[in-house]
Protein backbone atom coordinates (compact mmCIF):
# COMPACT_ATOMS: atom_id res chain seq x y z
CA UNK A 1 0.00 0.00 0.00
CA UNK A 2 1.27 3.58 -0.47
CA UNK A 3 2.67 5.54 1.63
CA UNK A 4 3.99 9.45 1.46
CA UNK A 5 6.82 10.86 3.15
CA UNK A 6 6.79 14.25 4.14
CA UNK A 7 7.22 16.96 1.90
CA UNK A 8 9.92 19.88 2.71
CA UNK A 9 9.02 23.27 1.16
CA UNK A 10 10.81 26.81 2.42
CA UNK A 11 11.46 25.06 5.94
CA UNK A 12 7.41 24.27 6.39
CA UNK A 13 7.20 20.33 6.56
CA UNK A 14 4.39 19.24 4.83
CA UNK A 15 2.32 16.18 6.14
CA UNK A 16 1.10 13.84 3.71
CA UNK A 17 0.46 10.28 5.72
CA UNK A 18 -3.31 11.26 5.36
CA UNK A 19 -2.84 10.13 1.81
CA UNK A 20 -1.82 7.18 2.99
CA UNK A 21 -4.05 3.82 1.75
CA UNK A 22 -6.43 2.68 3.47
CA UNK A 23 -9.74 0.58 3.83
CA UNK A 24 -12.75 1.39 4.16
CA UNK A 25 -16.62 0.20 3.40
CA UNK A 26 -19.92 1.30 1.72
CA UNK A 27 -22.89 0.02 2.64
CA UNK A 28 -25.92 -0.23 0.08
CA UNK A 29 -29.29 -0.70 1.90
CA UNK A 30 -31.46 -3.19 1.46
CA UNK A 31 -34.78 -2.77 -0.48
CA UNK A 32 -37.74 -4.89 -0.66
CA UNK A 33 -36.46 -6.85 -3.95
CA UNK A 34 -32.54 -6.72 -2.76
CA UNK A 35 -30.85 -7.62 0.43
CA UNK A 36 -28.15 -5.62 1.81
CA UNK A 37 -24.76 -5.16 0.12
CA UNK A 38 -21.36 -4.36 1.29
CA UNK A 39 -18.35 -3.45 -0.62
CA UNK A 40 -15.01 -3.42 1.35
CA UNK A 41 -13.04 -1.29 -0.81
CA UNK A 42 -9.00 0.06 -0.79
CA UNK A 43 -8.77 3.76 -1.58
CA UNK A 44 -5.38 4.74 -2.68
CA UNK A 45 -3.99 8.16 -3.90
CA UNK A 46 -1.50 9.40 -6.93
CA UNK A 47 0.70 12.40 -6.15
CA UNK A 48 -1.15 14.39 -8.85
CA UNK A 49 -3.67 15.04 -5.64
CA UNK A 50 -1.05 17.40 -4.38
CA UNK A 51 1.22 18.41 -7.23
CA UNK A 52 0.89 19.88 -10.66
CA UNK A 53 2.66 20.00 -14.30
CA UNK A 54 4.04 23.31 -15.57
CA UNK A 55 1.40 25.03 -17.16
CA UNK A 56 2.31 24.16 -21.03
CA UNK A 57 -0.20 26.80 -21.80
CA UNK A 58 2.14 29.49 -20.87
CA UNK A 59 5.20 27.19 -22.12
CA UNK A 60 5.95 26.87 -18.50
CA UNK A 61 8.68 23.85 -18.28
CA UNK A 62 10.34 22.39 -15.19
CA UNK A 63 13.06 24.05 -15.51
CA UNK A 64 11.39 27.52 -14.43
CA UNK A 65 10.61 25.94 -11.13
CA UNK A 66 12.88 26.21 -8.60
CA UNK A 67 14.25 22.61 -7.74
CA UNK A 68 12.64 22.88 -4.29
CA UNK A 69 9.07 22.89 -5.33
CA UNK A 70 10.08 19.18 -7.60
CA UNK A 71 8.46 16.37 -6.09
CA UNK A 72 9.97 13.30 -7.88
CA UNK A 73 8.70 10.14 -7.68
CA UNK A 74 10.34 6.88 -9.94
CA UNK A 75 7.86 7.90 -12.69
CA UNK A 76 7.44 11.85 -12.91
CA UNK A 77 8.79 14.46 -11.68
CA UNK A 78 5.67 17.35 -11.03
CA UNK A 79 5.84 20.34 -8.91
CA UNK A 80 4.33 20.67 -5.17
CA UNK A 81 1.12 22.86 -5.22
CA UNK A 82 0.04 24.04 -1.55
CA UNK A 83 -3.57 25.08 -2.69
CA UNK A 84 -4.08 20.82 -4.00
CA UNK A 85 -2.06 20.13 -1.02
CA UNK A 86 -4.24 22.15 1.20
CA UNK A 87 -7.77 20.97 -0.73
CA UNK A 88 -6.30 17.15 -0.36
CA UNK A 89 -6.96 17.42 3.31
CA UNK A 90 -10.13 16.81 2.57
CA UNK A 91 -9.86 13.60 0.49
CA UNK A 92 -10.23 11.27 3.05
CA UNK A 93 -13.16 12.12 4.43
CA UNK A 94 -14.98 12.85 0.98
CA UNK A 95 -13.65 9.47 -0.48
CA UNK A 96 -15.06 7.67 3.02
CA UNK A 97 -18.26 9.15 1.86
CA UNK A 98 -18.35 8.51 -2.11
CA UNK A 99 -21.58 7.07 -2.05
CA UNK A 100 -23.30 9.64 -1.07
CA UNK A 101 -21.55 11.64 -3.93
CA UNK A 102 -22.76 11.75 -7.37
CA UNK A 103 -20.59 10.52 -9.77
CA UNK A 104 -20.40 11.55 -13.24
CA UNK A 105 -18.17 9.58 -16.25
CA UNK A 106 -15.59 11.78 -17.80
CA UNK A 107 -14.24 11.46 -21.54
CA UNK A 108 -12.28 8.45 -20.06
CA UNK A 109 -14.48 5.41 -19.89
CA UNK A 110 -12.49 4.18 -16.60
CA UNK A 111 -12.99 7.33 -14.49
CA UNK A 112 -15.49 9.02 -12.66
CA UNK A 113 -15.54 12.20 -10.47
CA UNK A 114 -17.27 13.96 -7.74
CA UNK A 115 -17.54 18.04 -7.16
CA UNK A 116 -18.82 20.52 -5.23
CA UNK A 117 -17.06 21.57 -1.97
CA UNK A 118 -17.04 24.97 -0.39
CA UNK A 119 -13.56 26.73 -0.70
CA UNK A 120 -12.24 28.74 2.30
CA UNK A 121 -14.27 32.12 1.06
CA UNK A 122 -17.36 29.99 2.08
CA UNK A 123 -18.31 29.98 -1.90
CA UNK A 124 -19.01 26.28 -3.59
CA UNK A 125 -16.57 25.12 -5.93
CA UNK A 126 -15.90 22.11 -8.10
CA UNK A 127 -13.32 20.29 -6.63
CA UNK A 128 -12.71 17.60 -9.27
CA UNK A 129 -11.66 13.88 -8.01
CA UNK A 130 -10.86 11.90 -10.68
CA UNK A 131 -10.85 8.25 -9.99
CA UNK A 132 -10.87 5.03 -11.35
CA UNK A 133 -11.97 1.58 -10.08
CA UNK A 134 -10.23 -2.27 -10.34
CA UNK A 135 -11.29 -5.01 -8.91
CA UNK A 136 -9.04 -6.42 -5.93
CA UNK A 137 -7.43 -9.48 -4.76
CA UNK A 138 -7.00 -8.02 -1.11
CA UNK A 139 -10.86 -6.66 -0.56
CA UNK A 140 -13.91 -6.25 -3.10
CA UNK A 141 -12.85 -2.78 -5.06
CA UNK A 142 -9.58 -1.17 -5.60
CA UNK A 143 -10.22 2.88 -5.72
CA UNK A 144 -7.78 4.64 -7.29
CA UNK A 145 -7.76 8.45 -6.84
CA UNK A 146 -5.89 9.56 -10.20
CA UNK A 147 -6.12 13.24 -9.54
CA UNK A 148 -7.98 15.96 -7.33
CA UNK A 149 -7.71 20.23 -7.97
CA UNK A 150 -10.00 22.49 -8.61
CA UNK A 151 -11.15 23.25 -12.34
CA UNK A 152 -8.99 26.52 -13.46
CA UNK A 153 -9.46 28.11 -16.81
CA UNK A 154 -5.44 29.26 -16.50
CA UNK A 155 -4.60 25.56 -17.74
CA UNK A 156 -7.19 24.38 -20.06
CA UNK A 157 -8.66 27.31 -21.18
CA UNK A 158 -10.71 25.57 -23.79
CA UNK A 159 -11.83 23.12 -21.95
CA UNK A 160 -15.43 22.82 -20.38
CA UNK A 161 -16.63 19.89 -18.06
CA UNK A 162 -18.75 17.90 -19.46
CA UNK A 163 -21.38 16.28 -16.93
CA UNK A 164 -23.24 13.61 -18.27
CA UNK A 165 -26.30 11.60 -16.58
CA UNK A 166 -24.96 11.07 -12.74
CA UNK A 167 -24.07 6.98 -11.35
CA UNK A 168 -24.23 5.82 -8.51
CA UNK A 169 -21.42 4.71 -6.43
CA UNK A 170 -23.06 1.42 -6.35
CA UNK A 171 -23.51 0.36 -10.06
CA UNK A 172 -20.17 0.93 -10.10
CA UNK A 173 -18.81 -0.91 -7.29
CA UNK A 174 -21.35 -4.04 -8.50
CA UNK A 175 -20.22 -3.50 -12.13
CA UNK A 176 -16.45 -4.06 -11.22
CA UNK A 177 -16.92 -6.78 -9.14
CA UNK A 178 -18.84 -8.46 -11.41
CA UNK A 179 -16.77 -7.73 -14.06
CA UNK A 180 -19.50 -5.66 -15.99
CA UNK A 181 -18.90 -3.30 -18.33
CA UNK A 182 -19.95 -0.05 -16.91
CA UNK A 183 -21.82 1.54 -19.26
CA UNK A 184 -21.51 5.43 -19.89
CA UNK A 185 -24.16 7.60 -19.59
CA UNK A 186 -25.08 9.52 -22.93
Amino acid sequence: MLKFKPFTLDQQIYNLSHLNAFYTEFVQVATKSQSEKRYRCLIEFGTHCFTKSPNVHKGETLANFDNSLHYVTDKEIRLFCPERYQLSLKLPEILRNLDKHKCYFTSANDKFLTISIQNQQGEMVDYEIYFSLKKSKTCDVHIFINSAYLRSLDYRPNKTMLRRKPVSLFVLLHNTITNKRIKRPV
